[in-house]
């Protein structure tokens, strides 16, 4: 059930690389992290633990097809993967490349900048990143409204 007010419910002004019924895949601008993914439960639930056991598998295969497809298309130094939430407790998981020359590079993104990064994405990043989504997680439905 959608919980009108949670962000992550109403899905507006997403920059959505795949979605279906269940979840979708998001592209987050964040200046400096760029390429930061997104894979965000469409029902309001606070865990991975609160779905049923395909439901887990199905959001942890999402999970892995948006680190591949990112890994390939960007060739990053490293992958972070993070389910934080406390503030906004719907199940959404960080997938973020990460590169020696971002803002925070080794620690955490949350923490301050130690550098300015003038990293961007190369052409067509999104087009190729929605093409490797639906070739391992299937058919996607772009244009499905937010819930």
């Amino acid at each position: 059930m959608a919980d009108l007010a949670c962000a992550h419910c109403r899905g507006i002004n997403e920059d959505r690389l795949w979605a279906g019924d269940l979840y979708r895949v998001v592209l987050v601008h964040e200046t400096g992290f760029e390429g930061w993914g997104r894979v965000i439960w469409n029902a309001h639930v606070a865990e991975i633990t609160d779905l049923p056991s395909p439901q887990q598998s199905m959001a942890l295969q999402a999970v892995l097809a948006l680190e591949r497809a990112l890994r390939a298309e960007l060739t990053p130094d490293k992958i972070n993967i993070a389910s934080l939430a406390t503030g906004m407790p719907h199940l959404h998981v960080h997938v973020i490349p990460r590169f020696r020359d971002d803002p925070t590079f080794p620690e955490p993104v949350w923490l301050p900048a130690q550098r300015s990064s003038a990293r961007t994405l190369p052409a067509g990043f999104a087009e190729r990143m929605r093409r490797r989504l639906t070739e391992e997680l299937g058919p996607s439905d772009h244009d499905r409204p937010a819930v």
